[in-house]
């Protein structure tokens, strides 16, 4: 008598996070927040040529990099906690907040203007969008994504997405 085996069918889960170039955000906020400081110490300590008009606009600049070195902080951690993960039948979009989980069969359409996409379902819609930008001279390009941790363009999470729902991309002009 031979025995019978079930074979699952195991579809290995694909993640999409935010491309490791995103960690240079936290190192522009840390030197801005070092900078804001080095200026509150020197406004505290009355360096250099001082009156009063220059210590208010010194000390609003410090002000001003704190909450600039803050917003990247806080964008940061935002972007690590946000990953799309791919199963089999569905797709989750975790955030730092909450988790979505949809069926690719619940998509109706896959639109993009830009680098924006939107991901049109039956009652509500999901945006996907970069997190960041590279910035080279006039050429900005939308930082990628690590999948599985290899770095991959910032379009492939689109491609895939719209092969597993087996629909077209809409490009708008």
């Amino acid at each position: 008598m031979r025995g019978r085996f079930c074979v699952k069918h195991y579809v290995e889960l694909i993640r999409y996070r935010p491309g490791e170039a995103l960690r240079w955000l936290e190192t522009g906020a840390q030197d801005l927040k070092k900078n804001a400081q080095r200026q509150g110490k020197s406004v505290v300590r009355r360096e250099g040529e001082r009156n009063i008009g220059k210590d208010v606009r010194q000390f609003a600049g410090a002000l001003v990099d704190m909450g600039k070195g803050a917003l990247a902080d806080l964008r940061h951690a935002q972007a690590k906690a946000t990953e799309y993960i791919l199963h089999e039948n569905r797709f989750e979009v975790v955030s730092p907040n909450h988790i979505r989980s949809v069926d690719y069969s619940q998509v109706a359409s896959i639109k993009v203007k830009g680098d924006r996409a939107t991901v049109v379902l039956d009652q509500r819609h999901i945006t996907i969008k970069p997190h960041a930008y590279i910035l080279a001279g006039r050429v900005k390009v939308p930082i990628g994504w690590s999948r599985n941790g290899l770095e991959v363009p910032y379009e492939l999470l689109l491609d895939e997405l719209s092969a597993r729902c087996n629909l077209d991309v809409e490009y708008a002009a």
